[in-house]
């Protein structure tokens, strides 16, 4: 990823974490289906490519994988990811790395690459600003997997716009599960989307307030055609894409009509290429 586009993450990271507790959709939703896509990976060595502050490194490990290996550009995630494994130590060994550049091949993990079974990538091919870094990214990650290996990766659904209900698309459609995607109507190749997180926070005064935690990045629009463009160019043969479901425990916690809005007209789905 090109230095200036990951440079929004540096000053980001704590909110990242939070929202990962904060925002139900990414509990109950995302983690829940990645979790199910990934199956059983005990005992397996797995990469996390722009892995952040460490979220599903961390999960990766408890769901048993040895090693694992968290990378990222972003300095400051990988700060928190850090701080993170120091205070709570799981063995995972992170690196900063710029995934759209050529392998440095650190010593760290010099001999899994290219025998490792399971790249996952949460959200990091829709970061990607042109097609040829979105195409040395794939690469990349080809690179690293051993011949049959999985690469999952979940991303922005190109579809997030279009379909669902008739009901026009609007930029506040995602407000009641603690975000919103703005994005100029009839997004074509390679147009920003704004993803604004927000979820009750604290002030510099430690009072709770919205405004201070409210958190924006942005992302890029690609489409269907474009990602699979670009894996089987960087040597993938096999493309699907996943819906991700709503876990059991969601459903008890907010009912089935809170969910339905979300799943007629989801912001992400999951690629899974091999």
């Amino acid at each position: 990823m090109e230095k200036e586009s990951a440079q929004q993450f540096d000053t980001a990271a704590d909110a990242y974490e939070s929202s990962a507790f904060d925002i139900p959709v990414r509990e109950h939703v995302e983690h829940y289906s990645i979790r199910n896509i990934c199956g059983d990976i005990h005992g397996l060595p797995v990469l996390d490519v722009g892995c952040g502050t460490g979220l599903y490194t961390r999960r990766l490990a408890r769901w048993g994988a040895r090693p694992v290996i968290g990378v990222d550009i972003s300095a400051g995630m990988l700060a928190t990811a850090q701080s993170i494994e120091d205070a709570e130590p799981l063995g995972v060994t992170y690196l900063r790395r710029d995934l759209s550049a050529p392998c440095q091949c650190e010593p760290e993990y010099a001999q899994l690459s290219g025998n490792i079974p399971l790249v996952l990538a949460v959200y990091v091919l829709c970061y990607a600003t042109t097609r040829e870094q979105l195409l040395a990214m794939c690469r990349t990650v080809r690179d690293e997997l051993k011949p049959g290996g999985v690469f999952v990766a979940p991303t922005l659904n190109p579809d997030y716009a279009t379909e669902g209900p008739e009901e026009p698309y609007s930029d506040d459609y995602y407000a009641p599960y603690g975000f919103t995607l703005t994005t100029a109507q009839n997004a074509t190749e390679g147009a920003p989307v704004t993803l604004t997180m927000q979820f009750p926070g604290k002030d510099d005064e430690g009072q709770v307030s919205l405004a201070a935690a409210r958190t924006s990045v942005e992302a890029v629009w690609w489409s269907e055609q474009t990602y699979a463009d670009a894996l089987r160019e960087a040597g993938f043969t096999h493309l699907t894409w996943q819906t991700m479901h709503v876990s059991p425990e969601g459903v008890r916690l907010h009912g089935r009509p809170y969910w339905q809005r979300y799943l007629a007209r989801p912001h992400a789905k999951v690629l899974v290429a091999t």
